[in-house]
């Protein structure tokens, strides 16, 4: 049994310690718990992380299998072993490592810490390789993309700065590392620094790795990427814009009113009751039902069959065929309704770490805004968050808007791989089978899908039009674009131009008192007139009372389409492409149209295909070149290159005369 001790650490009747004693014991003590604050030190930063994470995304960590669970646990210990080399190596009193591994601490540490707060804080998850493998800066992939200005990000760049000079000032207090031992840590830290970029880590919806490794695995895709070493992203797609400064604008609508786009992802035209019809069989019976009022446009065309694309051409109404430097300098639509004093917002069950989507639209000024990942921290990389729990955040937070005001509603659920409900399938046989002998079945699993994603449509609709500000609301319908099920060989979008993908369904409804009669005629004149995307953004606009603003008219001239809300329409030739300088495609394409006449081809075409879409809607009957004049000759001018290369095992097609 362990004797009794007094005061001074001795046994009852024990002689006294001598004085010589007394200080080597609490020197002995003090090297101890200095010893004890060191290692703590060490391994602060990996701890940091850590907890951050747990306080971040606890309820989310509590799921993972064991499998991912310990996945977790093993990048955790890698970085406590590389922020503990690095700051082991820094704490050393002198020699030129200590200032070198000094401000690689400080540097690191402040980026992965900072830029992963900053990023979690604006999308919900942690910035990865999906968010910057498309990356065109290397310098910019290194901080995020992210708006370094905006409160937030500032914020934890400035605490992960805080944070790392202080553990490194502690540390060269408490951490004394001896000769021998620094030499071989320092020989470990380029070993540590390769480590950390070559550790595989899971980064995609679950993230069931540190959050420091993660950004670590982001950064080196990026580098290596730009270094030739890897070739994960060979096509463009969206970087961050830059857009020019809009003046203050006065708003003068005809009207005292409202406007929210709800954009559509993939639908087409021939699922949905386009025009208002009692007894709607098609895919879209709840928004039918929620606008009986509504306006059809029956020839809207999107230019394209690529979001990326849409998007750019409904929000800025700029052609797809410009430069570089004029589609990522138009303002959008927000920039305009912003300058003019209105509220603003954008919500969206879009996964926008897709292809870089959210760079598009990370700095557009809006109150209030939500993506997939801030609905759903798990949502997929291609349909996105459920597009009932988009409903349900617009639904909470649409009175919170101030009149008047301009929003977005961005669905997402219609993009394959499709969400679909078997309760809610009344579209059958229905298989999610992309097998040729089952197309009609895959089809009426893609209408199902269609009706799902409407359930969620008509809800929002019936929500706002039962709100004192829904009385004053106009609200515009469309699609991106539309989806293909083997009517010209080709299945979902992107790779054509054929009726299937860019035809889309597209209504205005807007209650008594919110439009001019005039406006309210147009619009109708407009049922059956051939109308495109880029007179959506024009229209946006006149309903915003700023068309004829004058200080609008620097950007007004850049756009090819019309108002839908005026008489003149859009008559002259327009350009149809999924290849872009927003949003580089795998399989070129180009085409034109003017009024129902429409040519196209793809990369292993000799000449471009002539159809009259109003004769021959399926799209099934080339007329030649000379009956589409002048439109191929104005598109090989447009488009230049047109090659034809059949790749192997493409059809070969006889269109006859």
């Amino acid at each position: 049994m362990a004797p009794d001790l007094d005061r001074e650490g001795a046994a009852p009747g024990a002689p006294p310690a001598s004085p010589a004693a007394r200080p080597r014991a609490a020197r002995r003590a003090a090297r101890r718990r200095r010893r004890w604050i060191g290692l703590a030190l060490l391994a602060s930063p990996a701890l940091w992380f850590l907890v951050a994470d747990v306080l971040r995304r606890g309820r989310h960590m509590t799921t993972f299998d064991r499998l991912h669970a310990a996945g977790y646990a093993a990048t955790v210990v890698v970085s406590l072993g590389f922020w503990g080399v690095l700051l082991y190596v820094a704490s050393g009193r002198r020699g030129a490592m200590r200032g070198v591994t000094g401000a690689l601490f400080v540097a690191l540490f402040t980026l992965a810490c900072g830029v992963q707060g900053g990023f979690h804080a604006l999308y919900n998850i942690y910035c990865s390789i999906d968010s910057q493998i498309h990356s065109q800066s290397i310098p910019w992939s290194i901080v995020g993309t992210l708006p370094l200005g905006h409160p937030r990000v500032f914020a934890h760049l400035a605490v992960a700065l805080g944070l790392a000079l202080g553990a490194l000032r502690l540390a060269r207090r408490f951490v004394r590392p001896r000769r021998l031992r620094r030499r071989v840590a320092a020989v470990l830290v380029p070993l540590a620094l390769a480590a950390v970029t070559r550790i595989p880590v899971s980064y995609r919806v679950i993230q069931s790795s540190s959050a420091d490794m993660i950004y670590f695995h982001g950064v080196t895709a990026v580098v290596k990427e730009h270094l030739g070493i890897t070739d994960d992203s060979s096509d463009l797609r969206v970087q961050r814009r830059d857009p020019e400064r809009v003046p203050r604008l006065a708003a003068r609508p005809a009207r005292p009113r409202n406007v929210v786009l709800i954009l559509q992802e993939s639908q087409r035209a021939d699922v949905t009751c386009v025009e208002h019809d009692p007894d709607c069989e098609l895919a879209t019976p709840f928004s039918n039902a929620a606008a009986p009022g509504r306006m059809p446009l029956l020839q809207m065309r999107a230019h394209d069959s690529t979001t990326a694309i849409s998007i750019s051409n409904l929000w800025s109404g700029v052609s797809p065929t410009e430069s570089h430097a004029v589609l990522s300098s138009a303002p959008l639509l927000w920039d305009y309704a912003h300058a003019a004093g209105w509220d603003t917002a954008y919500w969206t069950s879009q996964n926008l770490m897709f292809g870089n989507a959210r760079l598009y639209v990370q700095d557009i000024p809006v109150s209030h805004r939500v993506v997939a990942t801030q609905l759903d921290p798990g949502a997929d990389l291609d349909y996105g968050a459920y597009d009932r729990q988009l409903t349900d955040r617009v639904i909470e937070e649409w009175g919170e808007l101030v009149e008047p005001f301009f929003a977005v509603v961005h669905y997402s659920n219609i993009h394959f791989p499709y969400v679909s409900d078997p309760l809610h399938s009344p579209f059958q046989p229905s298989e999610l089978s992309k097998a040729p002998d089952k197309n009609e079945h895959f089809k009426n699993f893609y209408r199902n899908v269609v009706y799902l994603s409407d359930m969620a449509v008509g809800r929002l609709i019936e929500h706002i039009r039962g709100t004192p500000s829904g009385e004053r609301t106009v609200l515009v319908y469309t699609s991106d674009h539309g989806e293909s099920f083997r009517e010209h060989w080709q299945l979902g979008h992107t790779s054509s131009l054929w009726d299937e993908e860019i035809l889309v369904p597209t209504w205005i409804d807007a209650p008594e008192g919110t439009l001019s009669p005039e406006e309210r005629a147009s619009l109708a004149g407009a049922r059956d007139e051939f109308v495109w995307h880029l007179d959506l953004a024009p229209t946006f606009l006149d309903l915003m009372g700023l068309w004829d603003e004058p200080r609008l008219a620097p950007f007004r001239g850049r756009m090819m389409g019309h108002p839908l809300t005026r008489p003149e329409r859009t008559v002259a030739p327009v350009p149809l492409t999924n290849c872009t300088w927003v949003w580089g495609c795998s399989f070129r394409n180009w085409g034109m149209m003017q009024g129902p006449l429409k040519i196209e081809a793809r990369e292993w075409d000799g000449e471009f295909h002539c159809f009259n879409v109003l004769e021959d809607p399926l799209e099934l009957t080339n007329l030649g070149e000379q009956a589409c004049a002048p439109l191929p000759d104005l598109g090989r001018a447009l488009f230049h290159e047109m090659p034809n290369v059949t790749p192997p095992g493409r059809p070969k097609v006889d269109w006859g005369g």
